[in-house]
């Protein structure tokens, strides 16, 4: 009985279930699969990687998956920038398959008797490719529809660039190996010709593929069945008896074929640094990100492959190394800001004695009489029977959506106000992205009151401040910057390098029709004869944690407390006057667009700047120590508090922000092991704004304290849009049965980059009709006056 059951399991085993394990467990395809989630991980989650972009599962708060969902290209999204995306995901896909085949062709002896080897592996070794196509194409398609910003076919035009694009660059590939790869037919007809003499003076490939193949023999792995073509399924023939050497010699030529190919594209991508500055090279952000993945995925794969069992100790010594060679002047290019001379003999010592030496008493006392004089100019445009109002604008940080914030706000409420906020406005200061609109505005209006006939409110300017700027940081951080720098332009007779700063100086720039391309000493008049507001900007510098105040204005009185009260002992200096501090290097021709990209330097996307002093001063992002300008302006108002008292009947505190100031407190789930591990982590970095927040609070309530005679008022525009436009909330209203009211409120916030979807766009230009910013004005108005 035993017997029988034992016969009739045997049975079923051999007449079904080995079947059914030969056909798909030990398919190639399968055995690919596991072998790559057994061995090649870092290839899996290069893959994962992207999967998790494009489903906005990675990177959400800088928005990486809008460079995939809307790719840019010449300030379009459309055909071209989908086929040029779909290019550059061709060319990684067949990285990844190259250097699988470099790692792994040689376990799979079978693949030497068949023809074409290297395009059968690919066709069983797409899993991954096909599982990203199939979700970025969906996601892709959705997101499109969901914007409701094309038409349908304008969608599926633009899938069928992506595809085009996509297999395009695969098919080249293909070409190349079709023509150059030999597989062990054309060995053996050949081989009498001595068509491998070649192959053989190549030792050190031979000697790795040879040890490759040996160990293979050891390491065999089963296949039964594999994909001919994608739609023609076939079982592996039982091997010819084929001579060892001809084998190798397949593999040996196949591999060498895939280093040329790999190392050509190297050279190519460095060829291409030469042309960053050429728009049409300048490829959509997503694309730059993939060919950077693509350039690691081939330097792992050919490190990997030339050192095999040694590859950990090569590259524990390949990274020591380069540490080491990074040290060295030569090899230490400094991302310089322009205008500037680097070159002086002399350069002033970075010390504690000599910043405190730099804002004296005398310097103080003739700063601040010289701001007096820009206070007096101010206060001559309005009547002297009624002192005015004096208005400081405070615009935060926050990349391309604090800039489009900032300068849409000021559109607004400038036209709302009759232009009446710049009129009453003494100073600009803020961080990063909101300052570059801000100055933006304020070049617009000083074209304005020097007589140019131009709408300052106009919607192309607005159009402007929008346009893509990540396409060139990230083309040049890619095709430059990973490599040497080695191209050099001339600014006003100095020599700088390229760099990602560069590209980012120069496509600002070119968004903004090239009007803020001046020296920053070409804004001492205007400023002086109050044509314009006052602008301070306040990087950070990371040596110590000062500011870098940077005006053209001499402003030692922002550096040192006042002269004019009773100082106490041991007090640090609070900051370094960048116009006298580098005076001997020329500081007063500091390129204006140099100063805006030093208190915008994001980490990673725009370089921390060096400037010239001994040691040299490494300099960051305003918003490190505050995002929000109050700081700067608080300072102001509490050195000139006197004169204030006297000349103006109260103070109004404009601030621009892209974020919600009171937000509501999150409640949090049950937390995980690793969420308790990074929750101290998370607080201080997420929590960052907060504590400015109540910093700057407590800091304006100091100053308040010191004035008692002027009121000191606070009005706030916030970027807090919500998820439906007012056309939208109108119908919910007029007719709740067809089109019901959300039960909650979900913000649609644009996402902090250099980057903006249309989407984005459209909310930011919008949100300043949203309750609390109408009311905002109506407050503002009041103060200053204005009836609206």
């Amino acid at each position: 009985m035993v017997r029988k059951i034992i016969r009739r399991k045997s049975k079923l085993q051999s007449k079904f279930i080995d079947p059914l394990l030969s056909w798909v467990w030990y398919s190639f395809p399968m055995q690919l699969l596991v072998l790559n989630l057994r061995k090649n991980h870092f290839l899996v989650l290069a893959w994962l990687l992207l999967i998790g972009i494009v489903t906005d599962s990675v990177g959400s708060m800088i928005g990486l998956s809008y460079l995939f969902l809307e790719p840019e290209y010449i300030n379009r999204v459309n055909e071209w920038s989908m086929g040029i995306l779909g290019l550059t995901l061709g060319g990684f896909t067949m990285s990844y398959q190259i250097t699988c085949y470099l790692w792994d062709g040689h376990r799979f002896g079978f693949l030497g008797h068949l023809k074409y080897p290297f395009l059968k592996f690919c066709i069983n070794n797409s899993f991954f490719p096909t599982l990203f196509l199939v979700v970025y194409l969906w996601e892709f398609v959705v997101f499109a529809r969901e914007n409701a910003l094309e038409t349908e076919i304008d969608i599926w035009l633009e899938v069928l660039a992506f595809l085009i694009g996509f297999f395009l660059m695969c098919s080249f590939f293909f070409f190349y190996f079709y023509l150059t790869n030999l597989d062990i037919f054309k060995v053996v007809n050949r081989v009498t010709e001595g068509l491998n003499v070649g192959l053989r003076k190549v030792k050190i490939v031979r000697m790795n593929i040879k040890e490759r193949y040996d160990s293979a023999r050891h390491d065999k792995i089963r296949v039964d069945y594999y994909f001919a073509t994608p739609i023609s399924y076939k079982k592996v023939q039982e091997m010819i008896g084929i001579d060892r050497q001809i084998l190798m010699k397949v593999f040996n030529q196949n591999h060498i074929n895939s280093v040329i190919i790999q190392s050509t594209i190297f050279i190519a991508v460095m060829i291409l640094g030469y042309f960053e500055e050429n728009p049409y090279f300048q490829i959509p952000a997503g694309a730059s990100l993939v060919l950077l993945l693509t350039l690691g995925i081939m330097f792992v794969g050919a490190f990997t492959f030339w050192f095999k069992r040694w590859v950990f100790t090569a590259l524990i010594v390949f990274i020591l190394g380069f540490n080491f060679i990074t040290k060295k002047e030569w090899f230490n290019q400094a991302y310089e800001v322009y205008g500037i001379d680097y070159d002086t003999p002399q350069k002033p010592e970075y010390s504690t004695w000599s910043v405190k030496e730099a804002v004296n008493d005398e310097n103080f006392k003739k700063d601040y009489e010289e701001t007096l004089e820009i206070l007096n100019n101010w206060r001559a445009k309005f009547p002297k029977k009624e002192n005015p109002k004096m208005v400081l604008i405070c615009v935060s940080g926050g990349g391309q959506r604090a800039s489009a914030w900032a300068m849409r706000t000021l559109q607004y409420v400038d036209s709302t106000l009759g232009g009446n906020l710049m009129n009453h406005t003494v100073l600009v200061s803020g961080a990063s992205g909101g300052l570059v609109g801000a100055a933006y505005f304020r070049e617009l209006y000083l074209r304005q009151q020097q007589g140019e006939k131009i709408d300052i409110y106009a919607q192309e300017y607005y159009e402007n401040i929008t346009r893509d700027n990540l396409n060139a940081i990230a083309f040049s951080w890619v095709v430059n910057d990973i490599f040497f720098r080695f191209q050099k332009f001339n600014y006003k007779g100095r020599t700088y390098y390229k760099d990602r700063g560069y590209a980012f100086e120069q496509q600002l720039n070119e968004n903004t029709d090239g009007v803020m391309d001046k020296a920053l000493c070409e804004y001492k008049e205007p400023e002086k004869k109050a044509l314009i507001p006052m602008m301070i900007l306040s990087p950070t510098i990371v040596n110590d944690g000062r500011k870098l105040y940077i005006s053209p204005q001499n402003v030692s009185y922002m550096c040192t407390p006042s002269l004019f009260q009773k100082r106490f002992l041991n007090q640090k200096t609070k900051g370094v006057e960048f116009l006298r501090f580098f005076e001997k290097q020329d500081s007063r021709n500091l390129r204006f667009l140099s100063a805006l990209r030093m208190s915008a330097t994001f980490p990673y996307v725009a370089p921390n700047v060096k400037l010239p002093s001994n040691p040299e001063m490494q300099i960051m992002d305003a918003g490190i120590s505050d995002n929000f300008g109050v700081e700067t302006a608080a300072r102001f108002l509490y050195v000139f508090k006197d004169w204030i008292q006297k000349n103006t009947s109260g103070v109004v505190l404009v601030s621009i922000r892209d974020t919600q100031k009171n937000k509501p407190i999150e409640k949090r789930i049950q937390q995980s092991l690793f969420q308790r591990l990074f929750t101290p982590l998370e607080g201080i970095y997420m929590n960052q704004e907060y504590m400015q927040d109540i910093n700057n609070d407590n800091l304006i309530e100091f100053v308040q304290g010191a004035m008692p005679k002027t009121q000191i008022h606070r009005v706030e525009f916030e970027y807090v849009p919500i998820s439906k436009n007012l056309d939208e909330i109108h119908k919910a209203l007029e007719n709740p049965d067809k089109y019901p009211m959300p039960t909650k409120i979900i913000i649609e916030r644009a996402v902090l980059s250099w980057h903006l979807t249309k989407k984005e766009k459209e909310s930011i230009h919008r949100t300043i009709y949203e309750l609390r910013n109408f009311n905002a004005v109506r407050y503002l108005a009041s103060l200053l006056g204005i009836g609206i």
